[in-house]
């Protein structure tokens, strides 16, 4: 009972500290509830809306047509079923002005099972006529068409009947490279438009009358034991529609966590000056018999009292906000989000905000706690410098190490970010005491006020080296996402500005290559054809593949899984093309031959490499339309994906798949807009199975929704910095605390409040100043590393994005101590020695 009368004694004594403390809290935390609140939003919709999204309970897609023995086995283990199936795949339609690429959909009679595809005209979605066709709205500005209008895809000509509103999957398509087109399939069959190798995605949907769970899903896996086919249920499905978002909102946690990290520096301080203005205190109850156990209880109840009330305060308030943000986000991404209020998405914030101001608190009383009656007859703040540890700051790191991980969802990810923060933290306070003690020279040369402000800032090297990293911190996360973005939208441009393609095309069929070649060669440069053969990955080093993704998984895992878990594109070629480099292992030069050599030669891409956990010598063996083909890797090749290129993770040497069923790829390149669209159309005609992808709109594409997520990522790089800024106040308010007696002894020598407000102004500018431009060149290193060894792209360098940096950090510290310290600057000199009196 005297632990908790004491808590509230201090805690009643110290308003203005308290007040201070839980709305750093609450800012610090801010970012981080509204990006766990979009979360639980964007994953309530999907969840709400998965049975939708996928239209049954159970699917199984693969990009061959699943054979009807393997469908049986499904429906015998899953009695009472329903079953229907579509078919998707990629195909030119053409209008009297245009044409353009689209995504065709065949639905069966009965989808979807749950819920409905809603027309705009709000009729029911049913073919009348075979040769209908419904449409997403983009399609009608794409081709200039209105409803009723005709269009022609494949070899047959469709009537416009109305737009697609809802099918389940509209809300959170992002980037999608054609809009989507229904028809029939009886006028799939009359439009001709599945051909030998086309490509094309075959789904079976299953309405089950039970919910299947994960050991039955596992158990259809391995009966299938076919990794070329694709399990679903509609928890996995949403979550591939939404996988885009979920990565936004792992970049925007990380960034609100760096917000975070600096409102934890900002609460040290607050609870440092704290515990400095009450270590009489302590040393008083200590004499009176308190043990340092209790000391302790005392200062920690308080903390953990204050962090729950911040932190229940910041996600209380969540609600209010996160509408607004959603609606911001529903118009940059063209979704259609709603709000929906989870406790579970609001958990995790809470917990990180108490128990991480809790745990802060720790390394900073443990000290106190120790601290002997000297302190009584004491005015330095000497106390942690004497007794502190690093290692009692060890809890704090893991704290944030795993906090980052969680929220990015991956261990790559977080440890670099935390990684990061932690060599500048460790660089900025290893080097700056050392370069500081330097520096004290300037102390003794100079106008009187400079002298002064170096004076403070050498003295007092903890808090000046403190102020250094929360600002060089914040500089540096308002100029790195600015950076990356034009490095990226640099990589992506690229291929345009130095004579890569401006269009590919795919499912040539073999018979028509001599013929298409000659047409491309007339107006345009053709840069390749690429032979394609599908197939899919069986063994590894002669060991089955059987992956499945499970529900807790990293992104890397992720993707390590998907990669075991797909078909595979093959390809051949004599040489190397221009966008690829060998960077281990050798070139096959020699054609094979099956007499001579036991195993097929194959390389394979670097990262795919790393992904299947393969190198040099290894062994992959592939089904290619059911013959088994053994091969052993020879090279490692490095891919530049961003050169729109035809390229292939897989590539054989010649002589192996001449003789397989294939298709091939082309890129061309044309610098006139409107002979591309002539092309088009004459590509149509001529060709109509063959699709031409506009490599242009495809960026543009790009490009917008780049934009729009620098934007988000923005907007949160500039909350850090408004967590930076009150991070400064509270810096700066506990600098003047201890320097008040000086400030008031400079008083009585004569100095009046104009001077020191100099002496404080030129102090904080120069650390300002400084601590930008470190913060500036840490973004600008972590931009150029990214982009020569990540991207591989040249590195980009806008001198007006760092320049706004550097003036408005230092003109908002100057500012900030400026009204941080008018308080002190107020108060006469009698005060002090009355105080010491």
């Amino acid at each position: 009972m005297m632990v908790f009368k004491m808590m509230y004694r201090e805690l009643k004594s110290s308003p203005r500290f308290v007040l201070i403390f839980i709305i750093n809290i609450i800012i610090g935390l801010s970012g981080l509830s509204v990006i766990e609140g979009f979360k639980g939003s964007f994953l309530s919709e999907l969840n709400k809306n998965s049975l939708r999204i996928l239209g049954a309970d159970l699917a199984l897609n693969s990009r061959v047509d699943i054979s009807k023995e393997k469908i049986e086995l499904v429906s015998d283990m899953l009695p009472g079923n329903m079953m229907t199936k579509n078919i998707s795949l990629f195909s030119m339609a053409s209008s009297k002005d245009n044409s353009r690429l689209v995504s065709v959909r065949i639905v069966g009679e009965e989808f979807p099972f749950y819920g409905e595809i809603q027309l705009n005209s709000a009729e029911k979605f049913e073919f009348i006529n075979p040769y209908d066709a419904f449409v997403y709205p983009e399609v009608l500005i794409q081709m200039n068409l209105n409803i009723g209008d005709t269009f022609i895809l494949g070899k047959k000509t469709f009537t416009l009947r109305d737009t697609i509103k809802d099918d389940g999957q509209q809300s959170f398509r992002m980037g999608s490279i054609a809009p989507r087109i229904y028809i029939s399939n009886e006028a799939l069959k009359g439009a001709e438009l599945l051909q030998k190798g086309s490509t094309a995605w075959y789904s079976y949907f299953f309405k089950l009358q039970t919910p299947i769970n994960s050991a039955q899903q596992s158990q259809i896996q391995d009966k299938l034991n076919d990794t070329s086919i694709e399990v679903l249920t509609p928890k996995e499905s949403s979550a591939q529609v939404g996988r885009i978002l979920k990565y936004l909102n792992d970049f925007l946690g990380l960034v609100s966590l760096s917000g975070l990290f600096l409102a934890t520096m900002g609460l040290m301080y607050l609870y440092r000056s704290f515990l400095f203005k009450r270590k009489k205190d302590i040393s008083i109850s200590k004499f009176l018999g308190m043990s340092n156990a209790k000391v302790m209880q005392v200062f920690i109840g308080q903390l953990l009292l204050m962090s729950l009330i911040g932190s229940l305060i910041s996600v209380s308030i969540t609600p209010i906000f996160l509408p607004k943000v959603l609606s911001s986000l529903n118009q940059l991404l063209g979704l259609n989000l709603q709000f929906n209020f989870s406790i579970e998405s609001l958990l995790a914030p809470f917990i990180i905000g108490t128990v991480g101001s809790t745990l802060i608190g720790l390394p900073l009383i443990l000290p106190y706690s120790k601290a002997s009656f000297g302190n009584l007859f004491s005015f330095e703040d000497d106390t942690s410098v004497n007794h502190s540890r690093w290692y009692h700051f060890l809890p704090v790191f893991i704290f944030f190490y795993l906090t980052a991980i969680y929220l990015c969802k991956s261990f790559i990810i977080g440890s670099m970010f935390t990684a990061v923060l932690v060599v500048l933290i460790v660089l900025t306070f290893s080097f700056g005491n050392i370069l500081l003690s330097k520096l004290s020279y300037l102390s003794h040369t100079g106008k009187l006020e400079t002298k002064l402000a170096w004076g403070f800032l050498t003295r007092y090297k903890n808090s000046t080296l403190f102020i250094f990293s929360t600002l060089m911190i914040s500089s540096m996360m308002m100029t790195l996402i600015p950076q990356i973005k034009d490095v990226l939208l640099h990589e992506v441009e690229r291929p345009l500005k130095e004579n890569g393609p401006t269009a590919f095309l795919f499912d040539i069929q073999p018979e028509q290559v001599d013929e298409l070649t000659g047409v491309l060669s007339n107006s345009n440069d053709l840069l390749v054809m690429s032979p394609m053969v599908r197939s899919r990955l069986i063994k590894i080093n002669d060991r089955p593949v059987e992956t499945k993704l499970t529900a807790v998984m990293t992104r890397e895992q992720e993707r390590e899984v998907r990669m075991r878990n797909r078909g595979v594109n093959l390809s051949y070629r004599d040489q190397l093309d221009p966008s690829e480099t060998l960077v281990e292992g050798q070139w096959p030069q020699e054609v094979y031959n099956p007499e001579l050599d036991a195993v097929a030669k194959v390389t394979l891409e670097k990262r795919y490499a790393q992904r299947l956990g393969v190198g040099i010598g290894d062994s992959l063996e592939f089904d290619i339309l059911g013959i088994p083909v053994t091969t052993q890797i020879v090279g490692i090749r490095e891919v530049r994906w961003t050169s729109f290129r035809p390229n292939f993770f897989i590539l054989f040497q010649k002589g192996v798949l001449e003789d397989a069923p294939k298709t091939f790829l082309s890129a061309i390149r044309s610098t006139n807009t409107l002979e591309d669209q002539k092309l088009q159309m004459e590509l149509f005609k001529k060709f109509p199975n063959v699709s031409y992808v506009d490599i242009r709109r495809i960026i543009d594409k790009v490009k917008i929704i780049m934009e729009s997520m620098s934007l988000i990522l923005k907007s949160m790089s500039y909350l850090v910095f408004i967590v930076g800024i009150m991070v400064l106040f509270s810096i700066v308010g506990h600098q003047i605390l201890l320097r008040k007696m000086n400030i008031n002894l400079f008083k009585v020598l004569g100095l009046n409040r104009g001077r020191l407000n100099k002496i404080i102004s030129r102090e904080f500018l120069i650390i300002s100043f400084f601590a930008t431009l470190c913060g500036i060149i840490s973004s600008t290193t972590i931009s150029f590393v990214l982009s020569k060894f990540i991207f591989q792209s040249i590195f980009i360098f806008k001198l007006e994005t760092v320049l706004f940096a550097l003036v408005l950090v230092p003109a908002m510290s100057a500012v900030i101590s400026y009204f941080g310290t008018q308080r002190v600057m107020r108060s006469s000199a009698s005060e002090i020695f009355s105080e010491v009196s």
